[in-house]
């Protein structure tokens, strides 16, 4: 099995996504790469044009997971953006509050260029899982469509 990667699972009615990387960061990137998948399938038509640095600060962090995933599909949605390069690049707890820091690179998403993949209505704790050991995180995430 790779360093880090995803795939998607059996679900009766959602998208369900098992990811892993060598650190949390990786595995959150990667859980992020199958939300992008989903909208649209081939990443590589998508031009790295557009950069995006994004903060998100949560109780915990299957909420950070869950407000993470849920600010793409903000973005996508409000700004019509989609991205083909998610990178972590820090996860930290101070104050009993965890804090993500990620850089973005995509462009507008156009039809006429981007596979149209399937619409994620929302992100969901149904079946959200992060198991951590010292050289694997694995999360299992459940798309809402």
């Amino acid at each position: 099995m790779k360093n880090a990667g995803f795939e998607f699972k059996e679900h009766t009615a959602d998208i369900r996504v098992k990811s892993w990387g060598r650190s949390l960061e990786e595995a959150f990137s990667q859980t992020a790469y199958s939300l992008m998948t989903t909208l649209s399938p081939d990443l590589k038509k998508i031009s790295p044009i557009v950069k995006k640095k994004i903060k998100i600060i949560a109780e915990d962090i299957g909420a950070l997971l869950f407000d993470f995933l849920s600010e793409f599909l903000y973005i996508f949605d409000v700004q019509g953006l989609i991205f083909s390069k998610i990178d972590v690049l820090s996860i930290t707890k101070s104050n009993n509050k965890y804090k993500l820091v990620a850089q973005l690179q995509g462009e507008n998403f156009n039809s006429e260029k981007h596979d149209i993949g399937t619409e994620v209505k929302a992100i969901t704790y149904s079946f959200m899982n992060i198991e951590q050991s010292e050289d694997r995180v694995t999360i299992d995430i459940v798309f809402d469509i």
